[in-house]
């Protein structure tokens, strides 16, 4: 049985309960896990939360989740599966480095979607517009949007010092941008990638 299935078992979720497009068997779910073990975690944030997987591989471990999803096709997926846990909180948009309308697309399936431009109708706004205090986790997945993510939730990545687990792949080139991109980002703001696991990393500030 796989880290996965364990932790939808411990919130009174069964896969029967659960509605999906696929499951990816090699996702990161477990990636922080071993840093924050002993944390006791008050504010957790999915960013990219597609049908939820990461969120409900977390959800029992926090007194807070903010999740993040803009696709209109996965959201009755991902409203379903959050029924059960009220303290899990859906925010219906998309994040970016300004408050705009964006217009969003597939590569090739539900969990490639991302932002093609600035010209259409779906919500787009700036993490730190939420002003989240006690956020101990930050998770981004945007498929290659990461960096206007990043620009607009500085504040609250300097206030509140995080852990991150970002994607960092090639999909970034859609923007102009690469991975390292990200690292630059990171490190100017004064932390440290700790781990690596393709194609996620993890970050945080020393404590």
């Amino acid at each position: 049985m796989s880290p996965f299935f364990v932790t939808v078992l411990s919130v009174n979720i069964t896969m029967q309960d659960i509605r999906y497009d696929f499951i990816d068997k090699k996702g990161n779910y477990d990636l922080l896990d071993k840093y924050v073990k002993n944390k006791s975690l008050r504010r957790i944030i999915d960013i990219g939360a597609w049908w939820g997987p990461w969120t409900l591989w977390w959800c029992n471990r926090a007194e807070n989740v903010e999740i993040f999803e803009p696709n209109a096709d996965i959201l009755p997926k991902l409203q379903h599966n959050l029924k059960k846990l009220p303290h899990c909180t859906l925010h219906q948009t998309a994040l970016g480095n300004t408050s705009c309308k964006v217009n969003m697309e597939y590569e090739n399936h539900t969990g490639t979607y991302h932002i093609k431009n600035t010209e259409g109708n779906i919500s787009c706004k700036k993490l730190d517009d939420y002003e989240f205090e006690n956020v101990d986790i930050i998770k981004i997945d945007v498929e290659g949007y990461e960096i206007p993510v990043l620009q607009g939730a500085t504040q609250t990545i300097l206030k509140n010092k995080p852990w991150i687990q970002i994607e960092a792949n090639n999909s970034g080139e859609r923007y102009g941008r690469t991975k390292r991109d990200i690292l630059t980002f990171l490190d100017k703001l004064g932390m440290n990638r700790v781990y690596k696991r393709w194609p996620d990393q993890i970050w945080n500030f020393d404590n």
